[in-house]
Parts: structure tokens; sequence; C-alpha cells
């Protein structure tokens, strides 16, 4: 087995193998009977995933290559048969540092760089492989539009480019990690350097040695764990459009492909052979990840768009696009799409509105759409999403129409569908930005699409997620976690969180022992928040579900995100002196992590008061992310403490109109420009947030009270809301008995 130890970690040097029957052979030993499997894998993107640097791997241009990038000139040079870059450290001095592995190589290769002692980093600075006609074969940085220095996060030396922590589990076959808390380094071992076969079979020795002896016939899988995945068979019947599935698919496709071709964070330590969901715990729709129709925005790795999917839904796997040696698709063009979806009636003009042969006319153009990442790297959309301009124009999601066509209007594709007879269908969306603004009457439209059979369990579970905020929240919560899909349940326990203590136990008091790993990983994360406010009986009882959280978080211990989750579960459950070291130790993988720099801040301010500690923390997380609502917001209310009113106001103002700014942000400006005399532009804040969220509770009473006049009309139509919202609210109960306004008045 070969070793690294990253973070910081020995070379990899490949080696012996354990003794049968779980031996990993190596892709060789597989080639004596799956020749033809064997050289379709050698011609795959997981052939390529990561390789020794040499003459037949490295293609960028080391012939003493000079780039400069934010300021930073690096040099690619080679000395024999070896590849070195030479460029500032993290330390900011200039170094020599040698290339030891490429990291892909289409359409863009990076290279693994070893920073020092063996720890090796992902370079930021990549070769661009398509060809010059194309725009490439050339060197581009990653992150052209930041300025992107030593104390960036993003600085090819830093924690979010370590190849042990962020990329090996995914570019290597039965990659291990042995973690050190103390020290806080893995030792990382691989069997083999790329994906190889078993990297999706499993180790091989068992079954190679009963091949060797003609104990099995040819083809045979024994030996293995488990048996290959099964798929359903599709059959077009004379008279359908669309096929007709036949028998079940057993789900093992995803399982095998689903752990490195998703957004997700891994349970437990072997996840091999096992179902994905109980493996993994992947992230659902969220408005950072995806749009609100659940098209992607940033990387999502394809399988969470996929759960979205009527295809998903229906039984198509990946096996049924995709060849699973080569990764290439299965057919031509719309040929793999006509494999279910007969060509007459959707290959054709009258379906798409294109000439044959013409952008358009392919089916991936309108329900694949491609975003780009990494610069060059043209991705697809795998929820499979129809063109809905209507719906671009009211939530801003993107549109193939209007993707395509640039500078056309969304009107312009909602008027040219429509000369097509084609007619927008509703979408899950409006409903997702419904409960994501607390609209109080989203939810009977919750509980009849969470009943209804045909709805995917991602989406179900995504729009639980978000119910939390509704007046009737237990209600669909309750049905979400009595759904027999895991992922529905989580979803539903993910959606707890914005109810009180005593609700979130009442509804999870027969969910401690949920069958499904994550189930129970998302209860644990629900029930940590408000552990303070439970009875000691009740807290007791949870001491088992915390105990197997933590043993889940372990598994990635290498990350300072995970470091920081398990810090804050140590403050939530009264431990302060593990909390402490926990974000230490976030902090030490990490300086520039600033959820860690918020957090632990926060820590500081509540346990010893000292602002000045606070100032620093907060300061740092300012340098790296200067317009975060959540970083200003922070640093604002440090010197509120600190008594500098009159400078918090600048950070306030700065969190409430941030992009990522929340009803929370906008509450707390108003509430300081209040309390600084400066009560018309409080008002002007007040009534900017309510326009975004206007139905969050906090705006609609602070305004309220704020404008003292009941018998305005817009005091009256925020009254009504906020009757209807929060109507046990205190704040509500005397603005009713100050105005005078009945319960029944609504």
């Amino acid at each position: 087995m070969a070793s690294l130890a990253l973070f910081a970690t020995t070379m990899p040097v490949e080696g012996a193998q354990a003794d049968p029957p779980a031996a990993y052979v190596g892709a060789t030993a597989c080639r004596e009977c799956h020749t033809p499997q064997f050289e379709a894998w050698a011609q795959s993107d997981h052939f390529q995933s990561m390789r020794p640097a040499g003459e037949g791997t490295v293609l960028g241009d080391f012939a003493d290559a000079r780039v400069m990038f934010h300021g930073i000139e690096t040099r690619f040079f080679r000395r024999g048969d070896a590849y070195f870059i030479e460029t500032i450290g993290g330390s900011g001095e200039r170094n020599v540092y040698p290339v030891r592995y490429t990291f892909g190589w289409r359409p863009l290769q990076q290279v693994l760089v070893e920073a020092d002692a063996g720890r090796l980093q992902a370079f930021n600075v990549a070769w661009d492989a398509r060809p010059v006609e194309q725009g490439g074969q050339r060197w581009f940085h990653l992150q052209p539009d930041e300025l992107i220095r030593p104390q960036h996060p993003f600085f090819w030396t830093g924690h979010a480019l370590n190849w042990s922590s962020h990329c090996a589990d995914c570019h290597s076959t039965n990659v291990v990690k042995t973690w050190d808390d103390d020290s806080l380094v893995a030792e990382t071992e691989y069997a083999e350097v790329n994906v190889a076969c078993e990297a999706c079979h499993g180790p091989a020795g068992s079954h190679v040695r009963l091949a060797r002896s003609e104990l099995i016939a040819a083809g045979g899988d024994a030996g293995f764990e488990r048996a290959p995945a099964s798929r359903v068979e599709w059959r077009l019947l004379p008279g359908e459009r669309i096929a007709t599935p036949l028998g079940n698919a057993d789900g093992r496709e995803i399982d095998m492909c689903g752990g490195c071709h998703s957004l997700r964070t891994p349970m437990v330590r072997d996840t091999l052979g096992k179902p994905y969901h109980d493996a993994y715990r992947v992230e659902i729709v969220n408005d950072a990840i995806y749009f609100a129709d659940g098209q992607i925005r940033e990387e999502s790795f394809v399988l969470g768009s996929f759960l979205q999917s009527k295809m998903h839904q229906r039984g198509v796997t990946c096996g049924d696009c995709h060849d699973p040696h080569s990764g290439a698709s299965v057919a031509e063009a719309n040929g793999v799409c006509a494999q279910c979806h007969r060509s007459a009636a959707y290959d054709a003009k009258i379906h798409h509105g294109h000439a044959s042969g013409t952008p358009g006319s392919e089916c991936v153009d309108c329900h694949m759409p491609a975003r780009t990442y990494m610069g060059v790297d043209d991705r697809r959309d795998h929820s499979f999403p129809i063109p809905r301009p209507t719906l671009s124009e009211d939530l801003g999601v993107p549109n193939a129409c209007t993707g395509c066509h640039e500078g056309r209007t969304n009107g312009w594709a909602a008027e040219s569908l429509r000369d097509w007879g084609k007619t927008e269908t509703d979408h899950w969306a409006r409903l997702y930005r419904r409960l994501r603004l607390g609209n109080p009457r989203a939810g009977s439209a919750l509980e009849a699409l969470i009943a209804t059979q045909g709805t995917p369990a991602m989406v179900k579970a995504s729009l639980l997620a978000e119910a939390g905020s509704l007046p009737s929240a237990a209600v669909p919560l309750a049905r979400g976690l009595a759904d027999p899909d895991a992922l529905v349940r989580r979803g539903a326990a993910a959606g707890t969180r914005g109810l009180s203590g005593p609700v979130r136990w009442q509804l999870f008091r027969d969910r401690l022992g949920d069958v499904a790993p994550g189930v129970r990983f998302e209860v644990a994360l629900a029930l940590a928040e408000v552990d303070a406010n439970l009875p000691p009986a009740v807290r007791q009882a949870t001491r088992q579900l915390h105990a197997e959280h933590r043993r889940s978080l372990a598994v990635s211990a290498d990350l300072a995100g995970t470091q920081h989750t398990l810090a804050r579960l140590d403050d939530q459950l009264g431990q302060p002196a593990a909390a402490q070291r926990g974000f230490e130790r976030a902090l030490a993988l990490d300086p520039t992590f600033v959820p860690t720099l918020v957090n632990y801040a926060d820590f500081i301010h509540r346990g010893r008061g000292d602002e000045d500690e606070v100032g620093v923390l907060l300061r740092r997380a300012l340098t790296v992310a200067p317009e975060s609502a959540i970083v200003n917001a922070a640093f604002g209310l440090h010197l509120v403490r600190a008594g500098r009113h009159g400078e918090a106001l600048a950070p306030l103002a700065t969190a409430s109109h941030a992009p990522d700014a929340g009803p929370r942000f906008i509450y707390i400006h108003a509430v300081a420009q209040h309390s600084l005399g400066h009560k018309d532009a409080a008002l002007v804040t007040l009534r900017r947030g309510i326009e975004r969220w206007p139905w969050d509770p906090d705006l609609l009473a602070t305004f309220l009270i704020y404008r003292d006049d009941a018998d305005a009309p817009e005091s009256r139509a925020h009254l009504a809301t906020l009757m209807e919202v929060a109507p046990d609210d205190p704040r509500t109960l005397g603005l009713r008995q100050r105005t005078g306004v009945r319960a029944s008045d609504r």
C-alpha cells in the first residue's frame, strides 16, 4: 500500500499488499481477464485522476515558462526528468518546489507540488489543455478575479488546496487516513495512485485467486463482497414516446459513483460498498450551492442535481448514459437520450424549435445547460431542467434560452415558447422561495407536495429543511420525519432548527434510533443547538446520539470545517475547554477559516469578555471576507460592546446591504441606527428589509414599535402580517393590546 501523510506527509512509495481475501492487487491484475474494460479505463478521466509527474503525464509548458498573476511571477522549468515550479510560498519568500503528481488532464490539468517535507498541495495555476483554437495551451490562474496572496484562503499553500484533506479521497484508490489530533497530522495511504478498478469494485485479491485457480467461470464475480450493480431495462413499446422501465434498479451504481461525484460529508471511514446515504451526508438544495429551482450554481459534483430529476425518480442511473469504464457517453449526441425518448417525438424541430444540427437541437443544449468551473471546465446540470423563462424573470434562476441567446430577455424567451405551443408548467422553486422568506401560507402547499408520490426525495428534503419558520411547521415536519425515505426524514430533521427546544424534542423523541445514520446525524445537530434548554432527563437520553455524532465527525477530522463543527458541538453541550481546543485546532489547520474566526470570537466574548482578542479575530476575518454580512455584523457588534457606537454603523450598514445578508442583519443595523438617534434612517432600513423579507417577525415588530402610528395604512398592514406570522409572540400581543386589534380581525 502506498503512503502519503498529509497534513504533513511522507511521499508515496507503492509497496506490498495485505494478504487475501482483503488484498488490493492493482489494475494490472484485472487486465488478464478483462482486457476490453482495462483498455477503456486506460483512456478515461479516472485513469488520469492522479499520475506521477513524468514525460508521458505532464501536459503543461515547463520549458522555462514564466507567467504573472496577482503580482506574483511563477516559473515552470525542468531539471532532467524532474519538474519544478519557482514561485512564492506561504511565507511570501520565493522558492523552488518539486512537482510530484499531475491531477486530471482535460480540459485542464493541475499539478501537485511538494510544499515542504512531503506536504502535497494542488497548485492554483493550471494548464489549459484545450486546443489553441479554443483558447487553450496556456497557463491560467484558477481565481483570476480575486487578489490571491499568501494570506488568502485559496493561496496554493493553504488548507483548502491540501491534497490529503481535500483531494485524495476521490483521486486515488482505497485512501486510508490516520489522524493524530495532537500533532494535526494525517498519515494518508492509498492502494493505487489513480482511480482504478478496485476503487469501484473493491479489493480483488480473493477474486483473482479464484480466477487463477479456475474456480469461477469467465466473467463471474465471485470473490467480491458485493455483486455488480443491476440496472433497469428500458423498452420503447409501440406507441410510447418515453420508454417503460422493466425491473428495479438496486441503487448500487449510485452507491458506487456517488461517493466521489457529489458534494457530501463522509460519515463512516470505510464507505466502500455501503448504501450512499448510510455512508455520506449529501448537500441538499440551498442558496449557496444551487439556484432556487435546483439548477447548479456552485460546483455540486453531479449527484445532488441528479437526485432532483425525474430520470432518477424513474430508475435511470449512471450507467444508462455513461460507460462505466471509459466514462464516455454510451452513444453520440442525441443517441443517449433516444434510448428512452423516441426520436420522432423529441429529436425533431416540432419539439425543440431548432433546425437539426444547429445549436439548440441537441437535448443537452436545453435540458443540461452547462456552467463553467475552474476557469475552463464546462459541466452540465444533471437535474435536466426545462427552460422556464417566466420563472427566471420572477426568481432570477437561469434558463437555457437566454443562456444561449445572449442579449435576449426572458420575456422574448417566454413568447417564443408560447409561439411553439409550449406551456410553462409550475415548479417547486416558487414554494422553495416562499419557504425561504417565511411565508406563513406556504404550509398547505408544502404538505401537498411532500404527499405527492412522484416528488423526488431530494426535493422533499430540501423543502422540508426550509420549513422551520412556518407557524404550523410541526405538522409537515412530523409527516416528513415519518417518511419511508431516509433523505426526506433527514430534510425534516434539518427543518426543525427553526423551532423551540421542547417542540424539537417532541418531534425527535422517537427518532433517536432512526435506522439511517444521516437522519441521526441531523437530529444530533438540531438537538445540540437547544441542549441547554432541555430537561436533564432529555439531555441524558441524547448522550449516546451525540457520542455517535462525534464518531461520524471524526472521519473528516483533518478538515478545519470539521474541527469547527466539533468545537461548536462542545460549546453547545456545555464543555468550554474542549470547545476552545476545537476552535484552536481549526485555526491551526486554516488560520483564514471565517466561520471559526467569527464563532471563536463570539465564544471568547461570552466566556472571557476579552474584546481586544475578539477584535483581533474579527479583523482577521475582515481581511479574508471584507464584504461578508456575518463578519461585518459581528465586527459592528464588537464595536458597540467596546463603546465605539459611531464607528459601528459602517460595518453594520455593510452587513445589511451585503448579498448574503439575512433579515437578522437588517434588524441589527436598524436597532443601531435608532439607538444613535437616527430614527428616520432606521425606518428606511426596516422598510428595505420588509420589502425583501415581508414575513420576518423581527423586522415587522420593530418597524411597528419605531413607527408608533397604529392608524397608518402601512402599520395596519404590517400588524396584520405579524399577527399571521407570529400570533403568540409577546411583541405581537403587546402591539395588539396597544392598538385594540383583536385576533379575529386578522
